[in-house]
């Protein structure tokens, strides 16, 4: 399976919770490859924008598009979106790698490919030498 970076988009999203306006008119663009950060204090809306770009969470206003096509209405689990969240949703049985291998495993790709691409995962972090230590 070929990967190749994408774009992702959001075009005029807006979200509310009740009466509390979490986002209003979001518009973001960001190139295919391209190390984007989202900065701002707590409750900014920071998550809740990478929940509706991963299908967390649906718009009330607005578009969600990746690598041009509109997925506002699409499963997560149809958008090939990763999402690591702030409040570590880590398994406490199981290793750093296994942690990191599992939507690698998920996918059903090779045992050989998982291995490699975790082990590639934690070098870019400088993790690779916890690999074998358990999250907690």
């Amino acid at each position: 399976m070929e990967r190749r970076a994408v774009a992702v988009e959001a075009r005029g999203v807006s979200l509310a919770f009740g009466a509390t306006q979490v986002l209003r008119d979001i518009d973001a663009t960001i190139a295919p490859g391209e190390f984007y950060a989202l900065l701002g204090p707590s409750g900014c809306g920071k998550s809740t924008l990478l929940r509706l770009i991963a299908g967390f969470n649906r718009a009330q206003q607005g578009a969600i598009l990746i690598d041009g096509a509109d997925v506002t209405a699409v499963p997560p689990w149809d958008r090939n979106v990763g999402m690591v969240f702030q409040s570590y949703a880590l398994w406490p049985h199981m290793t750093v790698a296994q942690n990191v291998a599992f939507g690698l495993e998920e996918r059903r790709l090779p045992r050989a490919e998982v291995k490699r691409k975790a082990g590639e995962a934690l070098a870019l972090v400088g993790l690779a030498d916890l690999a074998d230590r358990r999250p907690g």
